[in-house]
């Protein structure tokens, strides 16, 4: 297995022609690697149907159900993985990815892909400080319509557009990857939504089983792809628009930048209710008006140098035979050559000349210029003189004084040099390097925590949504002093099952209710913006959740009270960005934990109150790792 997924084959693993060669994504339903087409010589992408809630993996290999009452979905829902790949091998379009087969091994089921050379939009805005142009991205725009206008022309519907799912080719070219449709029929049989949609571009009918989609659902996604190019960011999730929409319209946030006529489309694009977006690409690409390229243009052209540098291939080239070069006429003729070259040649040889003339009358020069004595060679010295080596001469300014052997003291009579106490630092080292494993692996606890904390989120988001529903039933509205309502279901007067409050200084809180008091899965925004979606009890997040501060901090794992409590992870969204993970006490790293700052360096050890403490080990941009121990955040004691 892999470090990067415990579910993924190990590189090298061979699948019939192909040779596992990386891992390069994974998700609910399936497992991307790149692999090595021995019979063609090339790369190729192969995606594995790997469903993570219905399967597990062998230690052979094999892929099997979870356990007998997962059989049929796992089966079924290979059998829609096959549908997918049959379907998209049909397309043959310059911006969708290119199926070549698809086959079954293992127990499971792999699709065939086209290796599409270049960065993914994700990856692009991840970049420090870096913005997509306005050309790049009207060129992406038109890409990602034209795409999408021939699947929806099939009958079919991609359902997952999201940044990491368009790759811009090395020669600019936007190429839509990982289609959706397996993943969406099996929403049906899986109890979290959260591994068939991504909350930030998804719309809101895709949160229901029974929502109608539609071209209207790709053009919502793409809308917030787009959003989040021209932003920075994605735009609102679809369920935190139920009732008070968030949304501020590109057209009036961003129009110094770009066309009007753009940010008026995005912004339709990415109307909350589907029927007033535009239902097809062929309505929806006319209110762009003239701010798209060409068509014949936007796949010949390039994206900017920050974006991808070109690359020179010196691999070998397809083809029987090579042309020789064209030969070019010299303008010189034969004899001017031989005279230019004697010219060229002749004060090499009176350099040649002088080095030689010098290192052989140097004795004699230094005693006609600058007074000082011939010595010709050690071996010439008087037995009474003692040279000075050049080791020697180089830490003093001064000229050592010759002095006979007799005055130099024997070696048992000079003084003894201090060495290192190398023990103490061995066991320094010692102690950092265990300090750095076991923080190691609180990282990969807290990182799991992570996880299944965001998945928390996702469903609590998804109930939040259907508690704002306004045909809930039994819904009742109940209103307090100081401003504050409540919507939702009620028994005997109290909040008791799904329901939104909204509080007089702008909370609001949505999810499930009981006793009067949030508890089960809900999320709340807070006055300062502050988000939290997971698990609560008593009317506190308390249980698995993510807390986020939009553009600043954002932090998964474990919570009481409304503070980190237990495996964690925690990361700034600013630059330079900083991710620490662990073991997190009263809102703090507290214990054995990880700390990264951006792309400069990743600290491995203990902490106390948020700060290095204890012993641990740092590991630079450059590869170079340094022990230590830590005090309140300082370095008091290093090792190498």
């Amino acid at each position: 297995m892999t470090a990067e997924h415990d579910q993924a084959l190990p590189v090298g693993t061979r699948l019939g022609d192909y040779r596992l060669d990386a891992l390069i994504g994974h998700g609910g339903f399936g497992i991307t690697y790149r692999a090595f087409d021995t019979q063609l010589a090339k790369f190729v992408a192969i995606k594995e149907y790997m469903p993570v809630e219905f399967a597990t993996r062998r230690a052979d290999g094999q892929v099997a159900p979870r356990g007998s009452r997962f059989a049929d979905d796992f089966t079924w829902g290979r059998e829609r993985f096959l549908d997918e790949a049959r379907a998209l091998a049909r397309f043959r379009h310059a911006h969708i990815v290119p199926v070549l087969r698809y086959f079954e091994a293992n127990g499971t089921a792999y699709t065939v892909m086209e290796f599409e050379d270049g960065p993914s939009v994700a990856q692009l805005l991840r970049q420090p400080g870096r913005r997509l142009q306005p050309d790049e991205i009207r060129r992406l725009t038109e890409g990602m319509l034209s795409g999408l206008g021939a699947v929806h022309a099939q009958g079919f519907l991609h359902r997952d557009i999201k940044p990491s799912n368009v790759i811009v080719r090395r020669d600019g070219v936007p190429i839509l990857i990982d289609f959706g449709a397996a993943r969406q029929a099996m929403g049906g049989r899986t109890r979290t939504l959260t591994s068939i949609l991504t909350p930030q571009y998804a719309p809101i009918e895709q949160y229901a089983m029974d929502g109608k989609q539609g071209p209207w659902t790709d053009i919502y996604a793409t809308a917030a792809v787009l959003h989040h190019t021209i932003t920075g960011s994605p735009p609102p999730e679809a369920v935190s628009r139920v009732g008070t929409d968030p949304y501020r319209p590109l057209a009036v946030t961003h129009a110094d930048r770009f066309d009007h006529a753009m940010l008026s489309a995005i912004d339709r694009g990415l109307a909350f209710a589907p029927e007033q977006r535009p239902q097809s690409i062929a309505e929806w690409r006319p209110l762009f008006g003239g701010s798209l390229p060409r068509v014949e243009d936007a796949p010949t052209q390039r994206m900017s140098t920050e974006t991808a540098a070109p690359q020179v291939s010196s691999g070998p080239r397809l083809g029987g035979a090579s042309r020789p070069p064209t030969e070019q006429v010299d303008p010189q003729p034969p004899e001017s050559r031989r005279k230019g070259f004697a010219r060229r040649r002749l004060p090499i040889v009176l350099l040649v000349l002088a080095a030689v003339a010098t290192w052989k009358y140097a004795p004699q020069i230094r005693e006609r210029f600058l007074g000082a004595p011939a010595v010709e060679s050690q071996a010439s010295l008087p037995s009474s003189v003692t040279p000075v080596l050049p080791t020697e001469a180089a830490q003093s300014p001064v000229t050592p004084t010759p002095v006979p052997p007799a005055a130099t003291p024997p070696a048992a009579a000079r003084p003894p040099v201090a060495a290192p106490d190398t023990s103490a630092q061995k066991a320094l080292a010692e102690q950092a390097t265990r300090a750095a494993t076991e923080a190691r692996a609180a990282f990969e606890r807290a990182e799991e925590a992570a996880r299944a904390a965001r998945a928390m989120a996702g469903e609590a988001r998804i109930v939040a949504a259907r508690a704002a529903r306004p045909d809930l039933e039994n819904s009742e509205r109940l209103t307090y002093d100081g401003g504050a309502s409540y919507v939702g279901q009620v028994v005997d007067g109290k909040r008791q099952g799904l329901g939104v409050a909204e509080l007089g200084n702008g909370e609001r809180q949505a999810g499930d209710w009981s006793a009067d008091l949030m508890n089960g899965l809900g999320t709340v925004r807070l006055a300062d913006d502050t988000r939290y979606g997971g698990q609560w009890k008593d009317g506190k997040s308390t249980g698995l959740g993510l807390r986020e501060k939009p553009g600043a901090e954002r932090s998964e794992g474990n919570f009481v009270g409304g503070r980190l409590e237990g495996l964690a992870v925690r990361r700034t969204l600013a630059d330079p960005n900083v991710v620490q993970g662990g073991e997190f006490h009263g809102d703090v790293l507290d214990g054995p934990g990880v700390e990264r700052i951006g792309e400069r360096e990743r600290y491995e050890g203990g902490f106390r109150g948020g700060q290095r403490n204890g012993y641990g080990q740092v590991t630079e941009a450059d590869g170079k790792t340094s022990r230590g121990r830590w005090v309140d955040g300082k370095l008091v004691e290093s090792a190498p």
